[in-house]
Formats: structure tokens, sequence, C-alpha cells
């Protein structure tokens, strides 16, 4: 009797979803369908493909990255940036994610580390760091017109990544890149379209905030600013005061 062939979708029914996503992305390059420096599809389309949510993918992702198997890039996608070795294993990373349920705690880590970024970026950031900000802010404007919530957190940390760039400290950038992925996936169970419609100008004005200081360097006001909109975020996403 010819035996039954498993389709590789039926997977979902028994293993986590964003561990079978990592492992997916995982043979690929494995396989030489994705080289280091090669860009990877969009999240939606990988979403599509697969036959899972973009929660998911974006889940599996993040833990290719806290493994330096890829990289994100402001404005430009997910990079391949290692191969696929035998001590490679995205288990503990997905766990670290999935266990990450204080997302306060987190919060309050990135928070810390993002007042040490911003004051350097006044001191470091180049013309080309600032137009890079300017463009995220209007992605940002563009998700909230849209009443996107994927959009929203996309460009939200597109928006942090940039600024974590203007910096010009790798070190910093490095650190803070998994703290920005796991705070991603876990409000993604947050922001929804009511969120983003209730809190339009909030969302916008913040980032704009953070902006308008950089560019005036206006070194006064810079850690009250970012103290400011962490406070407020918790509040908005996170339910505190």
């Amino acid at each position: 009797m010819k035996e039954k062939e498993v389709s590789p979708f039926a997977i979902h029914a028994v293993e986590k979803k964003s561990a079978f996503v990592a492992k997916w992305v995982m043979g690929a390059i494995r396989d030489g369908k994705w080289k280091v420096g090669d860009r990877l599809p969009p999240e939606r389309a990988i979403a599509e493909q697969l036959e899972v949510s973009r929660t998911a993918v974006r889940e599996a992702l993040s833990s290719l990255q806290m493994v330096d198997l890829i990289e994100p890039r402001v404005g430009d996608g997910n990079y391949v940036t290692g191969s696929i070795g035998p001590g490679v294993d995205v288990e503990d990373a997905l766990n670290a994610i999935a266990e990450s349920e204080s997302l306060v705690e987190v919060w309050r880590i990135r928070k810390m580390l993002e007042i040490i970024i911003s004051k350097l970026a006044l001191r470091k950031a180049r013309q080309a760091d600032i137009h890079e900000l300017e463009r995220c802010l209007a992605a940002i404007e563009q998700a909230v017109n849209d009443v996107d919530p994927d959009a929203y957190l996309s460009t939200n940390s597109d928006f942090h990544r940039a600024l974590a760039q203007s910096a010009n400290n790798p070190f910093l950038r490095r650190s803070l890149s998994p703290l920005i992925e796991i705070t991603e996936h876990q409000l993604a169970r947050e922001v929804t379209k009511e969120t983003v419609r209730a809190h339009s100008a909030h969302l916008v004005g913040m980032h704009r905030n953070i902006l308008d200081a950089i560019v005036r360097r206006d070194e006064s006001r810079i850690a009250n600013i970012m103290e400011e909109h962490f406070r407020s975020s918790e509040a908005v996403f996170l339910g505190t005061t």
C-alpha cells in the first residue's frame, strides 16, 4: 500500500507555527535558496505561502535574528547574515521570546538603553540619519492614517532601529535589536485597529518629539522626552499608570 504523502503544512497541527516557520527559513538557507547577503521575502509573503499568521512569521524571524542568522535593515526588510552550522538551534531563542511574558520588564530595560542611544544620537547623527528618521516618521503617519496595526508595529520598530543607527554605536544597536523584536512580537497581541484609531495623534506625536529633539540637538530635553515616550506607551499598550 502506497504511503500517504504528508503536506508540509500539516506540521502546523503538531508543531508551534513560529517554530515551523523558523525551521522552514533555516531549511531554505541550508539548501542554498537564500545565501548570505540575500533579502528574505516580506513577512506578508511568507505568511501567505506557509498559511500562517504574520505574528507567527514575526516571532520566527525574531528568533533567527537572535541567533545571528538574519538581520533587519531599516525600511529594507530582513537579510541573511549567517550560515547554518551544526551549533545553530533556534529553540532557545524561540523559548526566550515565548517566555517573555513580562513585557513591562523588557520595556523598561529597553527604555534605559534607548535613553543612552538617544543621547548619543544627539551628538553623532548625520544628515543621512536624520533623513532616515524622517522617512520612518512619515511611514508611521501613513500606517496610522490607514489604521493598519501591522504596519504601525513594523514602522515603529523601523523608527527605533533608525534611532539606534543614528547613534553610530554598533554594540548598542546590536543590544537593542532583540529587545525591539521581543516587544514587537508581544505588542502584536495588544495593538488593534481600535488602539491605532483611538491614539492616532499620540502615536505620531511622540515619535515626532523624539525626531525634533534630535534635529535641534536638544540635550536638555531628550531624556525627558524618551522617559515620557515609554511611560505613555506603557499606559496605552500595557495598561500601566
